[in-house]
């Protein structure tokens, strides 16, 4: 097994129960939960099914884990009113079990397969992406230990790398006896701190967005405006009946307009976009595009005069607007303005 488990839909809690498991190899016995560490790993590699259910308890660690992937999913879409993040928590709850049979679905074909039916099983991979299990290094297990206050179970802390965090999270791992003197895995005991150590992260990293981000279009809107009042002066120096002015205008809106928006949505581009502002980054890079697409019609309105090319620049200006709109909308929320006021 590859020891970075480089992880696909569900395979995070999968890995997490499986951790360690070589490096108990030598010394476990059977009646050990290092023994049962060891079992899962096998389990995985061998794509046995049965065996990874005799050591892990997966409906209890999903169960136990559900309030902090729905807290995570939520969490991260910082597009989302309150209301409609209560309004999904609510809704989610009422699909507790149906969600549950799907991770466990998808953890089954990843033990079976190795991999995941990502059609089939689309919106548990969104699950476990906002949760941060989509990619994440296994680094070690530092201890095993019986509970001194209850031989029937035992923690063992295991260590993985998150790329977002950037840091190593130290999860405990709950393994109990069953009913057949059989250890098992039962619980990711801090399963919601590391949700919320990466939501911390995320809010980080989507202030500087936002940051960067108002950077790059106030210094391009500062050109944009100066390019309007430019061509203010030139209809007022002459009229769209005169080649000239024609031509200025034409190669305004090629020379600056144009190759300002296009400026602009290249900067964008190449910033760093996190999870809760996926949602606002695609929004500008379709204003970017109408605002092109608006400056490509105005020139070659310039230059064939047709009513329907000045309709589909207006046309594209207009969807620009509203969209820019929409744009403040979203930075207000995301940047929780709307809750200081």
């Amino acid at each position: 097994m590859d020891r970075k488990f480089k992880l696909g839909i569900g395979a995070g809690i999968a890995a997490l129960a499986v951790a360690g498991g070589g490096y108990f190899c030598l010394i476990a016995g059977k009646d050990t939960p290092e023994y049962a560490l060891q079992t899962v790993e096998k389990a995985v590699e061998n794509h046995n099914k049965a065996d990874f259910y005799k050591v892990v308890n997966l409906e209890s660690i999903l169960d136990e884990s559900y309030s902090s992937i729905v807290e995570g999913v939520t969490d991260v879409d910082k597009t989302m009113t309150e209301d409609a993040r209560d309004a999904i928590k609510n809704f989610t709850e009422m699909l507790r079990e149906p969600l549950l049979l799907s991770l466990k679905a998808a953890i089954d074909s990843y033990i079976e397969n190795g991999e995941f039916n990502k059609e089939e099983n689309a919106s548990v991979k969104t699950l476990v992406e906002r949760t941060g299990f989509d990619r994440f290094e296994y680094r070690g297990v530092d201890s095993v230990e019986i509970n001194p206050r209850n031989s029937n179970e035992a923690t063992a802390k295991v260590r993985i790398y998150q790329p977002e965090l950037a840091q190593e999270f130290v999860f405990n791992i709950i393994l109990r006896r069953n009913i057949n003197d059989e250890w098992q895995i039962v619980q990711l005991q801090n399963f919601s701190d590391f949700i919320n150590s990466l939501n911390q992260i995320r809010r980080v990293q989507l202030d500087k967005y936002l940051e960067q981000s108002a950077e790059i279009n106030a210094r391009h809107d500062a050109i944009i405006n100066d390019s309007d009042q430019k061509n203010l002066e030139i209809m007022a120096e002459g009229s769209l009946g005169q080649d000239k002015t024609r031509a200025d205008l034409k190669t305004l809106m090629l020379e600056v307009v144009k190759k300002d928006w296009e400026a602009r949505k290249q900067e964008l581009f190449s910033l760093y976009v996190p999870l809760g502002a996926k949602t606002l980054h695609n929004l500008r890079m379709k204003i970017c595009d109408l605002e092109i697409g608006y400056a490509e019609d105005y020139a070659q309105w310039m230059d064939d005069k047709k009513a329907a090319t000045a309709k589909s620049a207006e046309d594209k200006k207009r969807m620009a607007r509203t969209l820019k709109d929409e744009e403040n909308i979203l930075v207000r929320r995301i940047s929780n303005k709307e809750l200081q006021q």
